[in-house]
């Protein structure tokens, strides 16, 4: 059961052995209540006796927006690939989420997307996404893992160090205090760490405490900003999409806006600007900044739409990741997913299925460790998760090179060749349903990106011209639209 753990039920036992360390617990600490560290809990009571994820917020049974989420009021969509695993660790979540409100949509039937080179092609099977927003889709899980009777979290607590084996060899456990308060610090006692804190993360620091250099790191940030508010979709409304997304065109056009229906009747709306462009908060230029985007569809959708927040801003929006498998010295039993090691500007969708892969991943790892144990198991995890987020590490930081602003490696000749075939290939999407299909399932994560460099896609990139994109894409058909079934 996900419960709140007070902080004196989650000390060391006493031995009877003055200062002498208890024998370990077979407990898996998980360092945050992220949707990482919340699936990587659920894997844990697998292979635990018990799982404690420690959390610094103060965690609500409801669906609510708290600061540990600083971008929890923009868009979040689990890909295609983040749902099927999400689906087999907690069997009937979609179901759950339906239940809750998230509306049902399948990519790109029920969304107008309006790519660089014009409308995605809307004919093409796509698969299925539910919108919600990100409380509800974290609240779910967390009601999910009540059922575990494994699982525990100690919320209202700041883990502030590691606390290593006498030889330092391996992490043994986290020091942890309450964030209301400056005493009552407490040990708790670890087989696993798990560093799921988010772009937040201490762990850097935490292993340089330890004697451990920093492992590399790399950066690359486009500037991009949001702003971000809800309105409740008109009553007399009436659409055969239930999403819309206009991009940029790097690098002259630097404004974009998306729109998505979620829970409670509501559309949550995002305005994006990148490369120097600043999305606004207040409310005149909000709606002026919308109406100036690429097409006018966003803008007249929300024109008579009632506001149910005030705008909400978020910068932190850069790639950065952690090279933690290139480690030549590292601690045994602790590992370091999801934001904490891996993060990626969120104008792509990644994050949450790469937050599955990771948990995915560890459970593999936890799976196959042989008779080393948990002693071999941080070094495998890494370079295996490094594998997992090489392609959408390669996806996000891509596209942010396309504007001259963006900071970090600058592209090479291979990239800018490649951005010339996707720019046509960008054309195709257009104006060809199946070239439409095998680049949103790559866009879901259910396909590999190589998949764009397939010959029948080739020859279609080859084929396109700027004189057949539609003016409007055409209509998907009938049944297509609202489809419920999982791909």
């Amino acid at each position: 059961m996900l419960r709140r753990t007070s902080a004196a039920g989650t000390q060391p036992a006493d031995t009877g052995s003055g200062s002498a360390r208890p024998a370990p617990t077979r407990r898996a600490v998980v360092v945050g209540a992220s949707m990482a560290g919340l699936l990587a809990a659920r894997v844990l009571a697998d292979h635990f006796e018990q799982v404690l994820v420690v959390e610094r917020d103060r965690l609500a049974d409801a669906p609510e927006h708290r600061r540990g989420v600083p971008q929890d009021w923009q868009p979040h969509l689990v890909l295609g690939r983040g749902r099927r695993v999400i689906e087999r660790l907690l069997p009937g979540y979609g179901d759950e989420l339906r239940a809750a409100g998230a509306v049902p949509m399948r990519l790109p039937a029920d969304l107008l997307m309006l790519n660089p080179c014009g409308w995605v092609d809307r004919r093409a099977p796509g698969w299925e996404a539910l919108s919600a927003s990100r409380p509800l889709l974290e609240a779910t899980v967390r009601r999910r893992l009540r059922a575990e009777p494994r699982v525990a979290v100690l919320d209202g607590h700041d883990v502030t160090a590691l606390i290593a084996s006498p030889d330092g060899r391996a992490v043994t456990g986290v020091t942890a205090r309450p964030v209301d308060g400056p005493d009552g610090a407490i040990e708790l006692d670890a087989d696993l760490v798990v560093d799921a804190s988010g772009r937040g993360s201490r762990a850097v620091a935490w292993l340089g405490d330890l004697g451990f250099a920093a492992p590399a790191r790399e950066h690359i940030g486009s500037g991009t900003t949001y702003s971000s508010r809800l309105f409740r979709i008109p009553d007399d409304f009436a659409a055969d999409w239930k999403a819309v997304m206009l991009t940029t065109r790097p690098p002259s056009i630097r404004r974009s806006g998306s729109l998505f229906a979620v829970e409670g009747g509501r559309w949550l709306v995002t305005l994006t600007g990148t490369g120097g462009e600043r999305a606004p908060s207040d409310e005149d230029g909000w709606r002026a900044y919308a109406r100036s985007l690429r097409d006018p569809v966003l803008a007249e959708a929300i024109e008579d739409a009632e506001p149910l927040s005030p705008v909400r801003v978020h910068r932190g929006t850069s790639n950065r990741r952690w090279h933690f498998e290139r480690m030549r010295r590292r601690p045994e039993r602790f590992v370091v997913l999801g934001d904490a090691a891996c993060v990626f500007n969120p104008v792509y969708g990644q994050g949450i299925t790469v937050a599955a892969l990771a948990a995915e991943t560890l459970d593999a790892c936890l799976r196959r460790r042989g008779p080393a144990g948990l002693d071999a198991l941080a070094g495998r995890f890494q370079r295996r998760l490094a594998r997992v987020t090489a392609s959408p590490w390669m996806q996000s930081t891509g596209e942010d090179l396309r504007f001259p602003t963006t900071t970090g490696t600058r592209p090479n000749a291979l990239l800018r060749a490649q951005y010339r075939y996707l720019d046509r290939l960008g054309l195709a999407v257009t104006q060809d349903p199946s070239v439409a299909d095998v680049c949103i399932r790559v866009y879901g994560m259910l396909e590999r990106p190589s998949a764009l460099f397939g010959p029948r896609l080739l020859l279609a990139a080859a084929r396109a011209r700027v004189g057949d994109v539609p003016a409007m894409p055409p209509s998907p058909p009938r049944d297509a639209v609202g489809a419920a079934t999982l791909p």
